[in-house]
């Protein structure tokens, strides 16, 4: 992957060199945007600002009735408009530019095959996390990428989204998103790791969850992934769960596919596991506090495709 992609201006921000503050880039950026400037390997990108999506929801209140329904949230109907508006609207003529002169670099720098992804305002905080809550899109070619992060934009009021907004008692009107636009990592395994153990809160060891191919089916409950337990100590395994044989989403030439397991036995080879509890631990000390990472492994080595503090919300 090239990652020599440099900064521009107006509503994009490249990963590695953003200045803009945290409400303009949203968290999973600025996660990422420290990833990178800590000298940790993540996948090139950028991230499409708030301002885009400021501008695009302005374009759409000009000709359409979305403050009105934005209004009237959380009502089932006005969120179904509110949807249906922001995803089907196209992309004011400036932003789409801008969007894809973006695109156009990382293309022009070998990547053709692209991720979109949510970094709402208040996403991936200590105070709360809407991990899996919004939209993302993998596997898209340059010309998919306008209308995926519309999409994007539009999961800021999917049924899930709406229902944690309403339990942390957050507005529902005034939300807002930037959208990270990365090259897709072609993994070989896809991990999640919590460095402090979710269910006992012992700082003292490491939950892993891992899967051959991308994590896509791993997040979203579809496949059961492998878990281990290790100690952070002395790097052993406590426990170990194997995870399902079943469906399994995989890089192609022409996007993703699903398909079955490719292989079988444990997803996380002996060294490859090293690596990586070795590579989640460095990620702690720069956190400085317990993190959920989110990994792939390919062309042998470990991406890093998100960290953040762990929260209980």
């Amino acid at each position: 992957m090239n990652a020599s992609v440099t900064a521009s201006p107006g509503p994009i921000e490249w990963l590695g060199q953003i200045q803009g503050s945290l409400d303009l880039v949203g968290g999973k950026a600025a996660s990422l945007d420290r990833l990178a400037r800590l000298g940790f390997l993540v996948p090139p990108g950028f991230c499409l600002t708030t301002s885009a999506f400021a501008a695009h929801i302005a374009a759409i209140c000009e000709v359409a009735q979305l403050s009105d329904a934005l209004a009237a949230l959380p009502d089932e109907a006005a969120r179904a408009t509110v949807i249906g508006l922001v995803s089907e609207t196209p992309t004011p003529p400036l932003i789409c530019d801008a969007l894809r002169t973006a695109v156009g670099r990382l293309t022009a720098a070998g990547e053709t095959s692209l991720a979109v992804r949510s970094s709402a305002i208040g996403e991936d905080g200590k105070a709360a996390s809407f991990a899996g809550l919004h939209d993302t899109e993998l596997g898209l070619a340059a010309g998919d990428v306008e209308a995926a992060v519309r999409r994007c934009w539009s999961s800021l009021w999917s049924p899930a989204a709406v229902a944690y907004r309403q339990r942390r008692s957050l507005p529902l009107d005034g939300a807002a998103m930037a959208v990270v636009v990365q090259a897709l990592v072609p993994a070989d395994v896809a991990a999640v790791v919590f460095t402090r153990h979710p269910v006992t809160g012992r700082d003292d060891q490491i939950v892993i969850n891992a899967l051959r191919g991308l994590g896509e089916p791993m997040v979203s409950g579809v496949a059961t992934p492998d878990m281990l337990v290790i100690d952070k100590a002395s790097g052993e395994i406590r426990e170990f769960s194997r995870g399902d044989d079943g469906e399994r989403l995989v890089a192609t030439d022409d996007g993703v596919t699903r398909v079955t397991d490719p292989a079988s036995g444990p997803a996380l080879a002996e060294p490859v596991l090293r690596e990586l509890v070795s590579l989640s631990l460095e990620v702690e000390r720069a956190f400085e506090g317990p993190v959920d990472i989110e990994a792939a492994f390919a062309r042998d080595r470990w991406y890093l495709l998100q960290a953040r503090p762990i929260t209980t919300a």
